[in-house]
């Protein structure tokens, strides 16, 4: 990937870092008010499948994969309408356990700190980022790790996104792991004892099932708590894009929507 497309993304996600630190709003607003989505760039010179502004960032540690074997998994894509060859509609359900999205926010959320920490914060010591914009930077976060898994589902399904295809799509549905660990809850059993004639009741401990969360908006999940590090799940909804054949069928092929 060459070096100017690096410093596109680089200068992008600084960018958007210092819009959340110069500006005092909700993180709904911030998703919201127009012309700041963090998710919304000029795709011209990006290759429209592979969209992994992450990943272009500088990191010993982490390359920006949505799954580091290269496949995801608990994905499911299903067809809006007659779900033939001219479908350009999908709605896209991503198991975040199963996607391993906990690592991946993570990771993320690591870039995103490193960066936020190089900004200077009127008021505060350099490196302390003020504690009212850390929703704001959770919210993004889960926001950037829901797109770049749609956009990593949409390409390993050979699904060519829409230039604008991963600002216009919506994300529904979300589901949160329980805060805190998980509650247990005892299970009496009668076991005999070696050398006692009475039967004693001993108190097996078993871990309840974790109760997921769900909620209707991105939004909703982050006030209810959800952190960088946890799993969610969720519903893409609105994603464009067509069904073509793979990139080693089609060659040189000039991606839909791009403009030279």
């Amino acid at each position: 990937m060459s070096t100017f497309i690096k410093q596109r993304a680089f200068f992008w996600l600084a960018s958007s870092l210092l819009l959340i630190a110069s500006t005092s709003f909700s993180p709904d607003a911030f998703f919201r008010s127009k012309g700041i989505h963090p998710h919304v760039r000029n795709e011209k010179h990006r290759n429209p499948i592979i969209v992994y502004q992450s990943s272009l960032l500088d990191s010993g540690e982490w390359k920006g994969e949505v799954v580091p074997e290269g496949t995801i998994r608990g994905c499911s894509i299903t067809p809006v309408g007659n779900g033939d060859s001219t479908t350009t509609e999908w709605i896209i359900a991503i198991d975040g356990v199963e996607a391993d999205l906990g690592r991946f926010s993570d990771a993320l959320y690591k870039q995103i700190m490193q960066q936020a920490k190089r900004e200077r914060f009127q008021g505060f010591r350099p490196g302390t980022i003020p504690p009212h914009l850390m929703t704001t930077y959770r919210a993004f976060c889960m926001d950037e790790c829901a797109r770049e898994t749609v956009l990593e589902a949409m390409q390993q399904n050979n699904i060519r996104p829409f230039t604008d295809a991963r600002s216009q799509f919506v994300i529904e549905q979300v589901s949160i792991p329980p805060p805190g660990s998980d509650k247990k809850k005892s299970k009496k059993s009668s076991k005999k004892q070696k050398g006692n004639t009475n039967d004693v009741e001993l108190a097996v401990e078993e871990e309840a099932a974790p109760q997921w969360r769900f909620f209707d908006t991105m939004d909703g999940a982050i006030q209810a708590g959800w952190k960088p590090g946890q799993s969610f799940s969720f519903v893409a909804k609105n994603v464009k894009g067509q069904n073509v054949l793979p990139e080693k069928d089609v060659g040189g092929a000039t991606p839909i929507g791009r403009q030279w």
